[in-house]
């Protein structure tokens, strides 16, 4: 009798091949070959799943993003209300840095995918959401309610602004911890955060005083 084969599992089983792959190597090293050896497959049987390394990454990316909302997620379990506003959006901004070696491996897995540039079908779909969950960080520290789908423009022009330099801000931390990362190690990333929210918060205030 023919085996039956699971095909989420088997995605699975190739997506945590495909995450040893990009810690232990870095994203260069992903390749059907690599990938297919990691996850004890023949190059012909991933190929049932993906026809290019350009795959590949893209679902490195998948992969990556979907990491960052499930511990998103999970602190939003453990979320204690009586933390101050710019603490608890912090936690979930941190999310988004390279704080440790997974992290920097979802980094690294965005960095060379995005280099796909055309190649990645979801680019701007990626895109939109990111800048809908920055609008949410911003919200919060203004204490204002998320619009049903954040993906839209807010008619708030201080949230507009805010979640584009907020956006701006925490890939170039990202970026400089990933290259500089003697001079901008974990704990100086999360200081400069807080104090860049700090800063954000204050100039809510600042227009309602005024």
């Amino acid at each position: 009798m023919p085996k039956i084969v699971d095909h989420e599992e088997r995605r699975r089983e190739l997506a945590e091949a495909l995450w040893r792959v990009i810690v232990a190597s870095g994203p260069q090293a992903v390749s059907i070959r690599s990938v297919a050896a990691e996850a004890g497959l023949s190059a012909g049987a991933l190929r049932h799943y993906f026809q290019t390394r350009e795959e590949l990454l893209v679902f490195a990316m998948d992969l990556s993003e979907q990491r960052v909302s499930e511990r998103m997620r999970e602190y939003s379990r453990t979320l204690d209300p009586g933390l101050p506003v710019v603490e608890r959006v912090a936690r979930f901004a941190e999310q988004m840095l390279p704080l440790d070696e997974m992290r920097r491996a979802e980094f690294r897995a965005w960095e060379a995918a995005g280099a796909l540039g055309e190649g990645d079908p979801r680019r701007e779909e990626r895109w939109i959401r990111q800048r809908g969950l920055y609008r949410r960080l911003v919200g919060a520290l203004g204490g204002l309610p998320p619009l049903d789908d954040p993906g839209q423009e807010h008619p708030d022009p201080w949230l507009e602004t805010w979640s584009e330099h907020l956006h701006t801000y925490i890939d170039g931390l990202a970026i400089q911890m990933m290259l500089a990362s003697s001079q901008v190690p974990p704990e100086t990333a999360k200081a400069q955060i807080r104090a860049f929210l700090a800063f954000i918060e204050s100039t809510r205030r600042a227009e309602g005083a005024g």
